[in-house]
């Protein structure tokens, strides 16, 4: 079964664990369900790494001291931890971690590693302990070819570790994030760019050079402002090579120190070759976007492999628990349905991957640490970006439907979600459909198919063959409205009657049914040009691509532009979000046209958009402003 929809999109990395073979190439529970039937035992001698996290000390306080951190008048207003600070305050004590070791010692598991922030510790064991220390059997799965496993049943914390353990990761290598950047699919009649030239200037081209000039980034170069002291942290999960970024800086007239790039091997992420279908691209471009932004800025790249639900949670502990990045960024993504059960297969919810998470974004809020992560690249409809949403329904090619659902990690009320637009440009295609867009627009390809059917075209462009690229954004089902997003006019709730269901051959099956109405979490927040069509150049493996977009290059860009603004304050930015939403038109530019297929671009927040595109003057000066008690 193949649950990619390799048109525009790369796959996600495969790699190998210790004693098995476990790389997949689909999301959840969507799609292991058709692979249900041939399911049968990991065998109980494999050794299986995992994730134990731990609960934080008082995770209510803490979400109140974070929002007092990022609320101006405050005493405690931009009053940032230290990790030592996070620890004594919120994590468990060194007693408790001790504890904790002896009790996953005495179950047969071995200690690998404690991570500083004490929120996680990896351990190893064989299946048939895991199995029967936490009260489910482990199932290797066969899908199209290539395995992988999930816990049966919902994980029993032991009596042993009750209160003292949060939730146990790596079980699951069926679930794959998946990078955020599209290649687009309609091809130009004359492509713009020369083979091994980097030429920037004109939409499919674009050099951070042009967003500069876009976002209001410029007047900042103009007084002095590079990044210089700060640093900025990308959370991947594929290796990469760092000569492609120093060759595309130094190809767009950039002079940077050699040493810039500290590349950190998270779960020996660094141990994976790096490949263009393990992602690669991902990482190349997130590193150049961002560094080129803010040039003399230092970088650090948390390199995590895609094996398991844990690997990429510890790239944000990595982060979080070395406290160097000042702000981070991440363009790795799956729908937040993937974390919830699946009553018609029985598999069990992992919404405690979710909460594992967010223990992570919390303690980089109260660091001081800002997060940006793109919205996804599937529009309203997150879950078309990894089950087809038509054709002929078959056990190897499934056929979901497409409710209204958002991705993660962007849904988490602690992150900056960065969405997507179209920039003005007009094209002509090979196959002489004209293509033009008049203003910056919300980021969807519901325009392509509109203009083919203006043209007489609506058969080469269907609707379902461009639905649902554009940009993520909705509300999420599972985090709630958080306190920066209050009063704001245009919030929405979940849309009712939404379930997902899976066609293998014999008709739908009901996956889940998401709650109605829920006033959850909305994003995305921020956004600037994702769309392919009027997008970017960048180096991979030493080739020069474009015609590239999607929101990973927003979330890259918004964490090189952050950077600058830690130079430029003389001190971190912490959470965005708040600021964002208090200042709102003040600092961003309103855009009001375009959709993401499921929300259309109007005045004021919208869910295609959220409170605008980027205006980096603009916005650090509001943040200057709030910071030193006086407005724009």
């Amino acid at each position: 079964m193949n649950c990619v929809r390799k048109r525009h999109l790369l796959g996600s990395v495969a790699s190998v664990l210790t004693g098995l073979t476990l790389s997949v190439s689909m999301n959840g529970a969507a799609c292991a369900a058709s692979a249900a039937d041939s399911a049968s035992n990991v065998s109980y001698g494999s050794i299986v790494a995992q994730t134990v996290y731990l609960p934080l000390k008082n995770q209510q306080a803490a979400e109140a001291r974070a929002q007092a951190i990022q609320t101006p008048g405050n005493p405690l207003y931009h009053k940032f931890l230290s990790v030592s600070d996070f620890v004594r305050d919120y994590a468990a004590t060194d007693g408790q971690i001790a504890q904790v070791e002896n009790i996953l010692k005495q179950l047969g598991y071995s200690i690998s590693y404690v991570f500083p922030n004490h929120l996680a510790i990896e351990v190893t064991s064989s299946a048939g302990t895991a199995d029967n220390v936490l009260g489910m059997t482990l199932k290797r799965l066969s899908v199209h070819g290539r395995t992988g496993m999930a816990p049966s049943q919902p994980v029993t914390i032991p009596a042993a570790l009750k209160g003292l353990v949060q939730s146990f990761g790596g079980l699951n290598t069926v679930a794959h994030a998946r990078p955020h950047h599209a290649v687009a699919a309609l091809q130009n009649a004359a492509p713009h760019a020369s083979s091994g030239t980097l030429t920037g200037g004109t939409p499919g081209d674009y050099l951070p050079s042009d967003f500069a000039k876009f976002y209001g980034v410029n007047p900042l170069y103009a007084a002095g402002i590079n990044g210089r002291g700060s640093t900025i942290g990308i959370v991947t999960l594929a290796n990469y090579d760092p000569a492609d970024a120093y060759s595309f800086w130094k190809q767009i007239g950039l002079t940077v120190s050699q040493s810039r790039i500290t590349t950190v091997s998270v779960d020996g992420g660094t141990s994976v070759a790096a490949s263009e279908d393990a992602g690669e691209g991902e990482t190349d471009l997130d590193v150049e976007e961002s560094g080129a932004l803010a040039p003399s800025a230092s970088l650090r790249v948390y390199v995590a492999p895609n094996n398991t639900n844990a690997n990429f949670i510890n790239g944000f502990e990595a982060a979080a628990s070395e406290n160097t990045a000042d702000t981070v960024s991440s363009s790795w993504g799956q729908p937040e349905l993937d974390f919830f059960a699946d009553p018609a297969e029985g598999e069990a919810a992992e919404t405690d991957m979710l909460d594992a998470f967010h223990g992570a974004f919390l303690e980089m809020a109260l660091q001081g640490q800002t997060v940006f992560i793109a919205s996804g690249d599937s529009g309203a409809f997150d879950t078309v970006r990894s089950c087809a949403n038509s054709g002929t329904p078959s056990a190897d090619s499934p056929v979901c439907n497409a409710p209204y659902s958002v991705d993660h990690p962007a849904s988490d009320p602690l992150v900056t979600a960065a969405g997507g637009t179209t920039l003005p440009f007009s094209d002509t295609l090979s196959s002489g459909l004209k293509l033009t867009v008049d203003q910056e627009r919300a980021w969807s390809w519901s325009y392509i198919s509109t203009e083919a059917a203006q043209q007489g075209l609506a058969s080469r462009y269907p609707v379902s063959s461009v639905f649902s690229t554009g940009d993520g954004g909705g509300v999420s089902s599972y985090w709630a409205l958080p306190w920066y997003q209050y009063g704001v006019s245009g919030i929405t709730k979940t849309k009712p009657g939404q379930t997902l269901t899976v066609d293998s051959g014999s008709g739908p099956v009901l996956n889940n049914t998401l709650p109605a109405n829920f006033a959850g979490r909305n994003l995305p927040d921020l956004s600037a040009n994702a769309d392919p069509e009027s997008g970017y150049q960048y180096i991979s493996e030493g080739l020069v691509q474009d015609y590239y977009g999607g929101t990973s290059f927003v979330a890259p860009q918004l964490n090189g532009v952050t950077a600058l603004f830690v130079q430029a304050l003389g001190k971190r930015v912490g959470q965005l979000n708040p600021a964002l939403y208090q200042l709102r038109s003040l600092t961003s530019h309103d855009i009001t046209t375009g959709d993401n297929w499921g929300y259309q671009a109007t005045k004021g927040y919208e869910n295609a958009t959220g409170v605008g595109t980027l205006d980096a003057t603009r916005l650090l000066v509001g943040l200057a402003g709030l910071q030193y008690g006086f407005r724009l």
